[in-house]
């Protein structure tokens, strides 16, 4: 009979050993399913913001522009010497348009830019010690990095588009821009950064421009390409620009 108590006794106490050592494993499981479910969002949730990100990037890399914008980039690119000195003589600035062909001058040589599926090329004169060669020399542009280094000023590619159109139109339909020029202002010579210039006719421009006596070229273009800085720059600058008002009467 002892025996026999003995037996059920240890056979309960086993069961209630078994019964809590089942308890922890059952935690385990419930919580390495949860760790896994909590994983699996945080996951999803990293996933959804980088899409985000490279759906934003993505857009802004597709930003669309005109084969005018690409070529005034294109034309930027080359001149090197920033968007504000751009702006800065906005207002001599001529621009042309021909199918995919554009061109640029300040009065003088003109660059042309030909904008292509991908790219965009620029011919234009190379640069002598005393101003402006004879010889065409070119440069291609990949219009993608042209987007990525100038599309933040797209506004303002537009307004130097514009005003160098308007320009070109008056110029062009306007032949009372030689009707202002008064005898004296032609017999004249200008000085500008030391050196003389004097006007002539430029027919295909319909206008006069200041020309160096030296073999300079025209007064704008040469400046651009005569190595001033700081000062002596905008000193320069201010010449050209009291020359030609001088010449058309703008005093």
């Amino acid at each position: 009979m002892k025996k026999t108590l003995l037996l059920g006794t240890l056979t309960v106490v086993a069961l209630g050993l078994t019964a809590c050592g089942s308890t922890p494993s059952g935690h385990q499981k419930t919580n390495s399913a949860s760790s896994s479910t909590k994983q699996a969002q945080a996951s999803s949730s990293q996933t959804s913001k980088a899409t985000a990100t490279s759906s934003a990037s993505s857009s802004s890399q597709q930003q669309t522009y005109t084969d005018a914008e690409y070529a005034m980039m294109a034309y930027e690119k080359l001149d090197g010497q920033g968007m504000a000195n751009l702006q800065s003589n906005a207002d001599r600035m001529n621009w042309y348009q021909k199918g995919n062909k554009f061109s640029v001058d300040f009065g003088g040589h003109s660059t042309t830019m030909t904008v292509n599926n991908n790219d965009v090329l620029v011919t234009y004169d190379t640069a002598t010690s005393s101003g402006m060669g004879e010889k065409n020399a070119s440069v291609t542009y990949i219009k993608a990095g042209l987007a990525k280094e100038y599309g933040q000023y797209k506004d303002t590619l537009d307004q130097l588009i514009a005003t160098g159109t308007t320009n070109t139109q008056q110029r062009d339909g306007a032949s009372s821009d030689s009707a202002s020029v008064s005898q004296e202002a032609l017999n004249k010579t200008y000085t500008i950064a030391g050196h003389t210039f004097k006007p002539v006719w430029v027919d295909s421009y319909k206008s006069y421009i200041l020309a160096g006596t030296n073999d300079e070229g025209e007064a704008g273009e040469w400046l651009a390409n005569y190595g001033l800085t700081g000062t002596d720059r905008e000193q320069a600058r201010e010449e050209l620009n009291s020359s030609y008002d001088e010449l058309y009467g703008r005093n």
